[in-house]
């Protein structure tokens, strides 16, 4: 009985964990993250405010600029400094900069 608790058990705790992206990852498959309505999660560093809601993410591959909604900020305050975890939807159009848009609440350690 044990053993055959212990065999469909195991398999869950081997799933994979969610994967964490690259912001160069994400820009480099924009496209197909797009079509499949994918959830990226993304640490980084925010480093700059370029707009009203528009913040700059930036990772060791490169920069992306996010769009994040006030109710998804960490009401602890951050600084460029403070590793932040993403999870957002990615935006891709043609002739356009990819752009991200926070969906889950911004956390960081």
């Amino acid at each position: 009985m044990k053993c055959l608790l212990m065999g469909l058990l195991l398999p869950l705790f081997l799933l994979p964990q969610k994967k964490y992206y690259t912001v160069g990852e994400v820009l480099k498959n924009a496209r197909q993250l797009t079509y499949d309505s994918v959830t990226v999660k993304i640490k980084g560093y925010i480093t700059g405010k370029v707009g009203r809601s528009t913040y700059l993410l930036e990772d060791r591959t490169a920069e992306i600029r996010v769009d994040i909604a006030d109710r998804f900020l960490p009401g602890k305050p951050f600084n460029d400094k403070d590793e932040v975890i993403i999870e957002a939807w990615v935006q891709y159009e043609i002739n356009k900069p990819v752009t991200l848009t926070a969906n889950r609440p911004v956390t960081h350690d």
